[in-house]
């Protein structure tokens, strides 16, 4: 062979092995889902009157080019069937069961729909064989379908498998009143598929059926689902999109765990039986892009429509329907909410959408709408506390709670010293004033607050640095606002102060389980109050020693601090160290381990030790008024007793 010809040859070899042009981006394309509420093109019964004419031809043809996508869905309210009987009304006079010719089937074949719910109040108006109908009806027409229990979708859309089940409230489909077992089944869907859609036909109906309320929803007497927990539940199992309808209004959506729940589209396309009045005739289109990757919601669009008696889908150039979502949705998730912009376009917002969000509890949820509510008054913005308060690493600390039960200084005072008055932390703290012999001279000139008190101070609080808390004080102190109703006011002008001094991330803080940071334990409004920046980087660091000893000397200096006296019950001193930490017990071991450091060695013994002075009738463990000050303080943020 010649030099050409071999050359040639490896071209071609090249050539066979590369992937097909736009192979690559064309699977890296995001998984488009356009989605529309409820569908019923007219029913046969009680009367043929009640269908359309030119066999419904019409109904569908004014929107059919918003109907475009991956995946292109509908809820079909009621069967597909030529004939049978009802057993829904004693008589055919007022009664709402729908039967729609399965020639009709065509309709939604041109309009695009590729994949139906059938599971809805209607789906069984002419019982197992009116359903199992309208399943033959659909398999002939290549449309997918999910409503009797076991009944999936499987989607395949370049080379990812997508499945799509559908819920509604009763035991003849997928059942959205038992919570446990949707999860169960969507968990088991997601290992298999590489995206989950998840439908649900749910809720109140009627004009008065906008809001989305985070309880049971009933019609009547009929339990119609605890929709935000169901939701919520099913992308905690899995799910990637979370479509509902059968209000017959358009409700909100919001974004949990970076995925979309829309909770109602609306009545979409109907004739001659629905009520269209109102917001009743209000419609979207919703497009939604996925990623196929992880499924995450990534962009959208919305496409308002509207209906008039008799019925049938038309554009609406004046939007209508996407103002009505987008005031609902800020309206009943004005945290979790997606970003709505300019052209009805829908965005990912900033953050997890996870962290806090993801509380269980329909109170608890409630309470952190309000929390979020009066932080964003106080000045901190919404987008931040949706950052924040939706983190990953945002969650409630059980443990901070057995901890403020059983505070260490609430302990025998023998006990309680034991921890801190020992040969090894005597050692250290001589060394350590040793090494910061000139940074504490600075101190003591500047604040006129003894270095040896301030050893005692910061053996009791860190240990000199090696123990400065191990909690997350944005959970530490989110666990109080939530769960410790009699701190709960304290936690949250705490949690504040937290999001205005370490605002760069507040979730990377960490320190006691009261909330208490650096290397001096300071509560964030203390930080506020009393922070120093002695090194003048124009930055409050209260992990460098500089800024940190200046801090606690400002602290004691402000609350009274005198130079050179004594740590004496009932003295200045005693009582500026009170305000630290409101603890007899801590302002004793403190003044114990600074007299071991040299403090006020010439003062007499009785003094040093702290015993009870004459007439002095209350047990030392007991609670003083200087206490009862100190946690009334505000202005200082006094640490509750017990922050380690």
């Amino acid at each position: 062979m010649t030099a050409l010809e071999i050359l040639k040859l490896c071209l071609a070899i090249l050539l066979t092995q590369m992937p097909a042009s736009g192979a690559g981006d064309e699977q890296q394309k995001p998984i488009t889902v356009t989605a529309v509420g409820d569908i019923n093109l007219g029913t046969a019964y009680p009367s043929e009157e009640f269908l359309p004419q030119e066999g419904g031809a019409g109904l569908l043809a004014p929107v059919h080019e918003l109907l475009a996508g991956d995946v292109v869905f509908a809820n079909l309210e009621g069967p597909l069937a030529d004939d049978g009987k009802t057993d829904k009304c004693s008589s055919p006079r007022g009664c709402f069961a729908f039967r729609t010719p399965t020639s009709y089937v065509k309709n939604l074949t041109a309009a695009g729909f590729n994949v139906l719910s059938i599971a809805n109040n209607h789906s069984m108006d002419f019982g197992e064989e009116g359903r199992q109908k309208t399943i033959e009806t659909l398999d002939a027409a290549g449309i997918k379908h999910s409503g009797p229990p076991g009944d999936i979708a499987e989607i395949p859309v370049r080379g990812k498998s997508i499945a799509l089940v559908a819920f509604t409230t009763a035991e003849h489909s997928h059942n959205l009143l038992e919570v446990d077992k949707a999860s169960q089944i969507v968990e088991a869907l997601d290992k298999k598929h590489d995206l989950v859609i998840v439908s649900f036909h749910g809720g109140n109906e009627g004009s008065k059926a906008l809001h989305v309320h985070d309880k049971m929803e009933h019609l009547g007497s009929e339990p119609r689902g605890h929709l935000i927990h169901f939701a919520h539940s099913v992308i905690d199992a899995g799910a990637d999109l979370v479509l509902g309808h059968g209000p017959h209004v358009l409700r909100g959506m919001e974004v949990y765990r970076r995925r979309l729940i829309v909770y109602s589209l609306g009545n979409f396309c109907t004739y001659a039986r629905f009520n269209l009045s109102g917001p009743l005739g209000l419609a979207l289109v919703l497009s939604v892009d996925l990623s196929p990757e992880n499924g995450e919601f990534l962009a959208g669009r919305l496409h308002s429509t509207f209906q008039k008696k008799p019925g049938g889908a038309k554009p609406d150039p004046a939007n209508h329907g996407a103002k009505l979502a987008i005031r609902l949705s800020k309206a009943d998730f004005p945290y979790s909410a997606p970003l709505f912009a300019e052209g009805r376009r829908i965005l990912a917002p900033a953050g997890d959408g996870a962290g806090l969000f993801t509380l269980t509890k329909s109170g608890e949820r409630k309470k952190l709408k309000t929390l979020l509510a009066e932080l964003s008054s106080a000045g901190l913005a919404e987008d931040k506390l949706r950052m924040w308060f939706g983190d990953e690493r945002a969650r409630l600390l059980p443990e901070v709670m057995k901890k403020f039960r059983k505070p260490a200084e609430k302990m025998p005072y023998s006990k309680y010293r034991a921890i801190f008055v020992k040969p090894e932390v005597i050692e250290a703290g001589k060394e350590w004033l040793e090494e910061k012999a000139q940074l504490l001279r600075k101190i003591e000139e500047k604040y006129r607050v003894d270095a040896k008190a301030l050893a005692g101070l910061i053996a009791t609080e860190t240990r000199f640095g090696t123990h400065r808390g191990k909690y997350r004080t944005f959970n530490a102190l989110s666990t109080v606002v939530f769960r410790y109703r009699r701190r709960s006011s304290w936690g949250q002008n705490e949690l504040r102060a937290l999001l205005e001094v370490f605002a760069g991330d507040p979730l990377s803080v960490t320190g006691s389980y009261a909330g208490a940071v650096g290397l001096v334990q300071f509560m964030p409004t203390s930080i506020q109050a009393y922070g120093e920046d002695l090194d003048g980087d124009g930055h409050i660091n209260l992990d460098d020693w500089e800024d940190a000893l200046a801090s606690a000397a400002n602290y004691l200096k402000k609350n009274g601090w005198k130079m050179g006296k004594p740590i004496r019950r009932g003295g200045s001193n005693y009582r500026a160290l009170l305000r630290y930490n409101p603890a007899h017990n801590y302002v004793r071991v403190i003044r114990e381990l600074a007299t071991k450091f040299g403090y006020r060695k010439k003062q007499k013994a009785t003094k040093a030790s702290g015993e009870r002075k004459k007439g002095d009738k209350k047990k030392e463990t007991g609670k003083r008024p200087e206490e009862t000050k100190a946690k009334k303080d505000s202005s200082g943020g006094a640490k509750p007793v017990g922050k380690k």
